[in-house]
């Protein structure tokens, strides 16, 4: 890993971690089934893309008490827009892979965390602009 990206990579982790006070760790197998908030799943539309492509990215959780969720998202490159359960990521110019990790807190201010990992690769120079 070089070392620009480790730096991105521990910013996101610490952001993460001073975000909110975390009860549970989910992820997208939703290792979280015992704590107040469940994350079932994250998943991104499209897996690979290109530099600049985008993609819808979803998290799908519950609260075990039914209250209101909100959900911040963060990621090591690349740019999030939108909000809530679902947002939009759009990748780098760089080749790699970007994790895209959200926190779902609850109204009690009970939370819980997952990510998913999206690979940036080259463009095919024969399927591009002839």
């Amino acid at each position: 890993m070089r070392r620009q990206d480790l730096s991105k990579t521990l910013f996101v982790i610490a952001t993460l971690l001073s975000l909110s006070p975390v009860t549970g760790c989910g992820s997208v197998a939703g290792n979280n089934v015992d704590g107040p908030v469940v994350i079932a799943s994250v998943t991104a539309e499209h897996s690979t893309l290109y530099p600049l492509g985008n993609t819808d990215v979803t998290c799908s959780a519950t609260s075990k008490d039914g209250s209101t969720l909100s959900y911040k998202w963060v990621s090591n490159d690349g740019t999030i827009t939108g909000e809530g359960p679902t947002i939009n990521y759009e990748a780098p110019m760089t080749y790699g892979d970007f994790n895209i990790m959200v926190i779902v807190t609850d109204s009690q201010g009970n939370s819980s965390t997952g990510s998913t990992k999206v690979t940036v690769i080259v463009r095919d120079p024969s399927k591009c602009c002839k």
